[in-house]
């Protein structure tokens, strides 16, 4: 009967009929229809089997899902013209979207000649088996951020040279040409491992590889060294943070001791009246009595603690940040860390100097010296991207004037200089100098700023989406271990490593798809600014008028 229908004409027929002719509304979202609208869809068996695909994928379901009595069940009563695959069918529709979805992002990485930077982390599977994890981030055309696990495999050992190497394949297998940062963790492996791509890439023949020959290539992780900073200060105050955790079991340290605050009149009572409780403590754990209970000092020093802790949670979570980016949050959260530890209490280069006042208070020469090292960074950057710009697209490089000499007068394109008696500003101390946005506004989006003045500073431009592309912290490479344990866990872990990565890969690119963030609306913010202002000025005049009737009531009173 199967071969009969596979090649029976008048079957093939009614079934493209069938599929053609009959149409439903529906409402999904989604690719193609992020606004919800209605619309009218024929059935398919291959849509239909890709939707199962990318459910399985998207939903951490087992292959063998397809097998579920619960799921054939529905497929009969929902839709009984589906013909369910097996779960090998599946597996190879896995690979093949897999595939196929690699092929669009690779060409939207190498079409565009995208500069990344990268993040990467290792994981311990269930299999025992050790697995490293690759993310790119980049800012595309449009001034979106965007992040993308590119490999999810198999490493040997976790020496510095063989993650280099895996690093280095990746870009080779990607033919990612050109790269700006690499954020891993402070270990001396991955010191290593980024000296050696650095190498690596050198020898590429290709000037526009790295910027300034990978000088400021390793980017440790900042999320990790708050981390070191806060064990190294609870090991003063461990007694009493350890009585807590001895009573409430958390991985947070600060959320555990925000959360037992709430019940400290019930820890309390519980010390009184509750034996199991109090016999909890005096059993013993490591060959010594447990820590606890909770006393007055206790609390009266976790009091500190939290203070303590608040400021570095807070940081911890700025620097987390995955659908943000937050390179250009560092010197702000790391002023603001210092400031509230120590009780102290902006042009763009004053915002600098601030920042190292706060962090070198009582050095002067130290702040000068900082505050130069930044300016002439980004001088030595712009020197870097007018040279790559000038010898890929001169039409781009519009802004710069050429070093040598100017009218007579030697001229470097980020120096100020005078050229018969008058002041000649480069593009760089013009940016430097011009007013900065209210730093208030919450509102304010960096991406967005960089969008509408591109044009104004084509070079900066440049330098700004490779450097705000830069993440502060691995949380985008280790959140995919997270998605790793749920997939390969005990009853799941003979997958092959090949489609290990195929279901984390593909997840994680249908997840930016379907619930990327929308094109941001210049006139939609325009017309809701103009309505703020439009409330704030009806409200000034409101007020103007009560004042006016109160003033003249008062003169009626008086007469």
């Amino acid at each position: 009967m199967r071969n009969h229908i596979l090649a029976c004409f008048a079957y093939k027929t009614f079934r493209e009929q069938q599929e053609g002719s009959q149409q439903n509304l529906t409402t999904e979202g989604g690719e193609g229809n992020a606004s919800n609208m209605v619309l009218a869809k024929g059935w398919s068996q291959d849509t239909c089997r890709r939707a199962v695909t990318k459910m399985i994928i998207m939903g951490e379901l087992p292959l063998s899902v397809v097998d579920n009595k619960g799921f054939m069940h529905f497929c009969s009563v929902a839709i009984p013209q589906f013909v369910r695959p097996s779960w090998r069918t599946i597996g190879r529709d896995v690979m093949n979207l897999f595939l196929e979805e690699k092929t669009m992002l690779k060409s939207l990485i190498c079409n565009n000649k995208q500069r990344v930077s990268l993040t990467t982390d290792l994981w311990t599977s269930v299999q025992n088996m050790s697995y490293m994890v690759i993310t790119t981030h980049f800012i595309d055309s449009d001034w979106c951020l965007n992040r993308r696990i590119i490999s999810f495999s198999v490493i040997e050992d976790h020496r510095g040279k063989t993650i280099g190497k895996k690093i280095v394949a990746c870009l080779q297998d990607w033919g990612i040409e050109r790269l700006f940062a690499i954020t891993v963790d402070n270990t001396s492996t991955n010191g290593v491992a980024v000296n050696y791509v650095t190498i690596q890439l050198l020898a590429w023949r290709n000037d526009d590889a790295i910027v300034l020959a990978g000088q400021y290539m390793h980017v440790r992780c900042c999320a990790h060294i708050l981390n070191l900073i806060v064990v190294s200060g609870l090991n003063e105050l461990h007694a009493s943070a350890a009585a807590i955790r001895n009573a409430v079991k958390w991985n947070s340290t600060y959320l555990m001791l925000m959360t037992a605050f709430k019940f400290q009149a019930a820890f309390d009572r519980m010390a009184e009246v509750d034996k199991p409780y109090e016999a909890y403590f005096l059993e013993k754990e490591n060959n010594a009595k447990r820590v606890g209970p909770l006393g007055l000092e206790d609390w009266e020093s976790a009091g500190r603690i939290v203070k303590f802790l608040k400021v570095f949670y807070d940081a911890t979570l700025l620097f987390s940040a995955s659908l943000s980016v937050t390179s250009n949050l560092g010197y702000d959260t790391i002023g603001l860390i210092e400031s509230s530890l120590t009780a102290l209490e902006a042009t763009k280069m004053d915002f600098a100097k601030h920042i190292f006042e706060i962090l070198f208070a009582n050095d002067g020469w130290k702040v000068e010296e900082m505050t130069k090292v930044v300016k002439d960074l980004l001088n030595e950057l712009y020197d870097a991207y007018s040279a790559m710009c000038s010898s890929s697209t001169p039409s781009m490089c519009s802004e710069s004037v050429p070093s040598g000499n100017y009218g007579g007068t030697s001229y470097s394109p980020y120096f100020t200089t005078e050229n018969g008696g008058k002041r000649v500003v480069s593009k760089v101390e013009r940016y430097l100098s011009d007013p900065v946005e209210d730093p208030s506004n919450l509102k304010l989006n960096v991406l967005l700023w960089w969008k509408v003045n591109r044009s104004k500073y084509p070079i900066l431009e440049k330098i700004a989406r490779d450097i705000l592309v830069v993440p502060v912290s691995t949380v985008a490479s280790e959140s995919a271990f997270s998605t790793g344990r749920r997939v390969i866990d005990e009853y799941r872990s003979s997958l092959t490593p090949c489609m290990i990565e195929a279901l984390i890969c593909t997840e994680n690119w249908l997840q930016a798809k379907r619930f990327a963030n929308r094109v941001y609306n210049f006139q939609e913010d325009i017309k809701e600014q103009i309505f703020h202002m439009e409330l704030q000025e009806e409200f000034v005049r409101s007020q103007a008028s009560t004042v006016e009737t109160v003033s003249a009531d008062m003169g009626v009173m008086d007469i």
